[in-house]
């Protein structure tokens, strides 16, 4: 399950607010895509909060997730739009 727990709108194009989101999921494969949540975009200082493994991520300036240890997550392991 993702949960978007926060968020700042830093704009508004085309009908979709560019969030940065503090969210919440279950398990690594549930981090979404830049535009995997429906009706925002998520960029740069997105932070994803892994339940499950205690694991945290943070979005970079080109929509890539990383790890708290500087590991990039394969874009091929984002989640379907939510």
């Amino acid at each position: 399950m993702t949960r978007l727990n926060n968020s700042h709108v830093i704009a508004y194009v085309n009908e979709i607010s560019h969030i940065i989101g503090e969210i919440f999921v279950d398990d690594v494969s549930e981090l979404p895509a830049p535009d995997g949540i429906d009706g925002y975009k998520l960029v740069q200082g997105s932070v994803a909060y892994v339940v499950h493994s205690g694991e945290l991520y943070i979005m970079d300036s080109d929509g890539k997730w990383f790890s708290s240890d500087g590991e990039a997550l394969p874009e091929t392991q984002y989640a379907d739009t939510l």
